[in-house]
């Protein structure tokens, strides 16, 4: 994780039962599960959960959803194994579960410097919730966002996020594909060799990267070589 950390204080975890409002199969190993706290559950964009199952060790979830919607939205790419493969087959509309949050200094810091956000695949959940608070907050503040996938099938936001352009021209969505999808519109490539064709410079941008560890590795010095300040540069990497 890096960037400055903040001094205030944030909400301590404690664990809360929750119900599952709603799963939307929206990839073929990836589905969303938006879960009901019953109660307030304080966090900010961009932080992390720990979800729970009886015989499991809880395993660590973005949270997709920014604060003020009242619900807890997950992205869970299935393994095929684990706590990932139990949610597929047991979570559905209705269970009830355990979830323990917030967690994570990866948040959205509340500012009108223009916004760089950075995904590896299902990285994109916490930057999600990130550019939403940042329109919400900054209506008229450029935001960039690059997401990297393996291939078309895995944009399961593509229209939700070409949706947020639609609302706000400032909004610059640049999906990539690792692999070339035959008769795909989209770009191929990765995600530095894009910023370094794209930018001259990354000064004056607060920066944001989530994805798989080495994504964020290979992106970092690209970042660090285009001028981006490390006090305003903050990432959550996940894998081994």
């Amino acid at each position: 994780m890096t960037g400055k950390p903040e001094t205030s204080d944030l909400p301590q975890p404690r664990p809360t039962t929750a119900r599952v409002l709603s799963v939307d199969e929206i990839a073929e190993d990836t589905r969303i599960y938006r879960l009901d706290t019953g109660a307030e559950l304080p966090h900010r964009a961009g932080q992390y959960a720990l979800l729970h199952a009886e015989g499991f060790e809880p395993r660590e979830f973005s949270i997709a959803s920014p604060p003020e919607v009242g619900y807890l939205e997950f992205h869970v790419k299935s393994t095929g194994r684990g706590l990932s493969a139990h949610i597929f087959e047991h979570w559905v509309a209705g269970s009830e579960v355990t979830v323990q949050a917030p967690y994570g200094d990866h948040y959205w810091r509340p500012s009108s410097r223009p916004l760089l956000a950075l995904a590896g695949g299902v990285g994109i959940a916490p930057l999600k919730a990130i550019i939403e608070a940042h329109f919400a907050y900054a209506k008229h503040s450029p935001a960039h966002l690059y997401w990297g996938v393996r291939d078309a099938t895995h944009l399961y936001l593509d229209k939700f996020f070409k949706g947020i352009g639609d609302r706000y021209p400032e909004f610059h969505y640049v999906p990539l594909l690792a692999e070339k999808t035959a008769g795909s519109a989209f770009r191929t490539g990765y995600i530095a060799p894009a910023l370094e064709a794209d930018f001259t410079t990354l000064a004056g941008f607060n920066i944001y990267i989530a994805g798989p560890r080495p994504m964020i590795e290979a992106t970092l010095p690209a970042l660090l070589a285009r001028g981006a300040e490390k006090d305003n540069l903050f990432s959550d990497a996940f894998g081994p």
